[in-house]
């Protein structure tokens, strides 16, 4: 009896170095498979986002407009002939100048503006934030530019557009280089 109680204690049974390998492996499949596709969405969520805290501006830049007697002047400077966009309420962080420092959009609802020429137009932008970052912009032309087109657009309107590669210091509604501009809706990433 003794001889057969040791048979069975030889017999133990588990998992082999080559199953746990394969195992391994085949999670780590799994991961190169999943990883991209959650960035993806990610990078997705955070162009979104950006997206609709520029509308969300846009609404109150167009409420300003009305308000201020059909002109976006002094929207992006204190003490102005109304109040400042920032009074409004859109839930929005609102920023101005050229400056990195002072005039970049650089987080979940910061909105850079800028205002052109006379208060005949404004430029917003927003920073999606991710590895690869975009810069997220609308033009919103109330009346005809002329000669002050701005990046080849005068004409009344609103303008969709992207600046690709962003940082939280280049997201500058006065100085930012669209990669792209639609009269539709915002270009593809």
């Amino acid at each position: 009896m003794a001889n057969r109680h040791r048979v069975t204690d030889d017999l133990e049974e588990g998992f082999t170095l080559v199953e746990l390998l394969v195992v391994l492996l085949i999670i780590g499949i799994l991961l190169a498979i999943a990883i991209p596709t959650f960035l993806s969405a990610t990078t997705s969520a955070n162009n979104t986002a950006a997206q609709a805290d520029l509308k969300t501006a846009l609404t109150g830049a167009d409420t300003y407009f009305t308000a201020s007697g059909q002109t976006y002047a002094f929207l992006d400077a204190p003490g102005g002939t109304a109040s400042t966009i920032s009074m409004i309420g859109t839930g929005e962080v609102y920023v101005s100048g050229t400056s990195a420092q002072g005039g970049a959009s650089s987080g979940p609802h910061v909105i850079s503006l800028y205002v052109l020429g006379t208060g005949s137009a404004v430029v917003l932008t927003a920073l999606a934030h991710g590895s690869l970052s975009d810069c997220w912009g609308i033009l919103d032309i109330k009346t005809n530019l002329g000669a002050s087109a701005w990046h080849g657009e005068s004409a009344v309107g609103t303008y969709y557009f992207v600046a690709h590669n962003a940082t939280a210091t280049s997201c500058v509604a006065q100085t930012v280089t669209p990669a792209s501009i639609s009269s539709q809706a915002f270009p593809a990433a």
